[in-house]
């Protein structure tokens, strides 16, 4: 969550929909980010896991507050054979994200990602 130091800031919900707040006053976005989502998980439906990839990495560089394009990219970079990328992009989600159940599928998709790697290198040796 960022946090202005003046008593605002910005929340994303794993949709995308955006509040802000500053002191008392509030309000609530819900159009780009909400729009990407939509694009990210139509794309997923389909298995184009190298346009998840770029445009979540895009979101990235927009929004490094949101976590879901992280934990989409995280997804696709292991579709793609990148797990090392895939494991950087889920670590920051399931550090930043705490014990939010709806970003708990990092936390998952880490721990099947490190056991790979594990019995990849085993196999090395």
């Amino acid at each position: 969550m960022a946090n202005s130091g003046s008593g605002g800031g910005i929340r994303y919900e794993f949709n995308g929909v955006k509040h802000i707040w500053h002191g008392r006053d509030t309000g609530t976005s819900t159009w780009n980010e909400f729009a990407i989502f939509q694009i990210i998980k139509e794309l997923e439906k389909h298995g184009q896991w190298a346009e998840v990839r770029d445009l979540c990495e895009e979101q990235i560089r927009k929004t490094p507050e949101w976590l879901t394009p992280y934990l989409c990219a995280g997804v696709a970079h292991a579709n793609l054979g990148d797990c090392d990328q895939a494991i950087r992009r889920l670590e920051h989600v399931e550090r930043m994200a705490a014990s939010n159940p709806e970003y708990s599928a990092a936390t998952r998709v880490l721990n099947q990602l490190r056991q790979e790697r594990t019995r990849l290198l085993r196999g090395l040796n």
